[in-house]
């Protein structure tokens, strides 16, 4: 009874490791696996799930928050808040050019991040700032302060189209988001920010 018993559990096992890989987006440019690659980057950014958005996703912008959140949870709670709200659809698939076109909205974030940034230049120089980075306690004063607020935030009235590219890679496919398509998923913040970086 015993091996019938652990013959039918290997079984399961088996079964179970099978259709967990069987549902990972696969490598070969098909619809099919765009849609599956697609789905599993925009999860990842939902729950900024840094394993799935490093093997999924080519953004410089992210990997700056990313190589950040590896030492400070506070970045993947940021993370986690910026894109807890993001929505997609898509619109369509263009295998020959390696591309995807993608309807976005998220919550309105121009302001609160350029507010934020205001705020943060009008106490600290752009070096103190960064010295500031690896504070646990200076990020937890001030990250939370920003997390609350991108919670308050409403949901962008209109959706937002971007194109993004699609690279194969051994495994799996990559899309990689250019400036256009970070903001767009950032609910406006990265251009708030940069627009006032450049004043």
């Amino acid at each position: 009874m015993k091996k019938i018993f652990s013959l039918a559990l290997s079984v399961l096992l088996i079964a179970a490791v099978f259709s967990a890989c069987s549902s990972k987006p696969g490598s070969a440019m098909t619809e099919e696996n765009v849609t599956a690659t697609v789905d599993t980057a925009f999860a990842a950014l939902q729950e900024f799930d840094k394993d799935a958005l490093d093997t999924y996703v080519d953004s410089p912008t992210l990997d700056v928050i990313m190589g950040f959140a590896k030492d400070h949870e506070q970045f993947t709670e940021l993370g986690k808040a910026i894109f807890g709200s993001l929505s997609y659809e898509i619109k369509s698939i263009d295998l020959e050019n390696k591309t995807v076109t993608l309807t976005v909205k998220n919550k309105e974030l121009s302001s609160i991040a350029a507010d934020f940034t205001r705020e943060l230049l009008s106490k600290y120089s752009t070096f103190d700032l960064l010295a500031q980075l690896n504070s646990d306690l200076w990020l937890n004063n001030n990250l939370s302060v920003l997390t609350e607020r991108i919670s308050a935030a409403e949901l962008q009235a209109d959706g937002v189209d971007i194109t993004l590219s699609i690279t194969q890679e051994k495994r799996h496919l990559v899309l990689s988001f250019d400036d256009e398509a970070e903001n767009a998923v950032s609910g406006g913040a990265l251009s708030a920010i940069k627009d006032y970086i450049k004043q």
